[in-house]
């Protein structure tokens, strides 16, 4: 079930990300032992998603990881938040051969119909030791296709997205709640439980070993998977973040975390007992239908 119609039209946004640049002959292993994502199994070529945890598994970053050489990581995270992720990441670091970059780029993100032209991760740089001036990676939206170019002061971005119908940052944003996925300060907060916003499964890997914080995401994923889940939401009327929601007893289910307008509907995220779905209602106001984020 999907929070919006299908998105029928080629678009593309440009918004700010912070850009973390990991290179050395141990960023692989030494990314392998801090990041939830399988970094050692990356190609190259390949992104994923991954969260970064405090040592007793809360999350303290979401954000996407791109492989674009055989010594070089590229993190990319909502802007505001590249700066705490490298210092966490640097402060276990001691003598690994390992060095951390960080930059403000800006996103090209395209999204649509015929977007899925640049499916791998691509990257162009002065030098191997040097920091890429532009990479290409895949989206990680799992309602609508596209890619992204994310582009430093020096790369080029011309001609990336031929075509493409430029949507404010504002139009993009609410894409994102219709047809992508929880971001880190708008859904998912420093100091969540990883378990309870629904990407796990996408952002972890429960086969490759010990990573900072496995302990709590295990022992979650092992019992419950968490009390609550993160489900996408549309609905007609007065919907605002911070809303309760109830279900057809009247009893609390959960809480609007985001909003934005869409094709005359209110879409957004919402954070919800994991046992129910389907139609609730705001406490005093709309009903609201639930959707699975994939």
């Amino acid at each position: 079930m999907s929070a919006a119609p299908a998105l029928d039209r080629l678009v593309v946004a440009t918004v700010p990300r912070d850009v973390l640049v990991v290179t050395g002959p141990e960023a692989a292993v030494y990314l392998h032992g801090q990041i939830s994502a399988d970094a050692e199994a990356m190609e190259i070529g390949q992104s994923t998603l991954s969260f970064l945890l405090e040592p007793r598994g809360r999350i303290e970053a979401l954000f996407a990881i791109s492989r674009t050489g055989p010594e070089t990581y590229v993190a990319d995270i909502e802007p505001g938040f590249g700066e705490a992720m490298s210092a966490s990441l640097e402060r276990f670091k001691l003598r690994t051969r390992a060095d951390f970059s960080l930059h403000e780029w800006q996103m090209h993100a395209v999204r649509g119909p015929c977007a899925e032209g640049e499916s791998a991760v691509g990257a162009s740089s002065t030098g191997p030791a040097e920091a890429p001036e532009r990479v290409v990676r895949p989206a990680h939206w799992p309602l609508a296709s596209g890619h992204d170019l994310l582009v430093g002061p020096g790369g080029e971005s011309a001609a990336f997205a031929d075509g493409a119908e430029q949507v404010s940052a504002d139009e993009f944003e609410a894409l994102r709640m219709a047809y992508g996925l929880p971001a880190i300060g708008t859904e998912v907060q420093p100091g969540d439980i990883p378990n309870e916003t629904g990407l796990v499964e996408r952002a972890a890997s429960f086969t490759k070993g010990c990573y900072r914080g496995q302990e709590l995401v295990d022992r979650i994923d092992s019992r419950t998977g968490g009390r609550r889940c993160i489900q996408r939401f549309r609905a007609w009327g007065d919907v605002s973040p911070g809303d309760r929601l109830c279900g057809t007893d009247g009893a609390g289910v959960g809480a609007v975390l985001s909003t934005a307008l869409l094709a005359g509907a209110v879409v957004g995220f919402a954070s919800v007992l994991r046992d129910v779905g389907g139609e609730v209602r705001v406490e005093g106001g709309p009903p609201v239908l639930l959707a699975d984020l994939f």
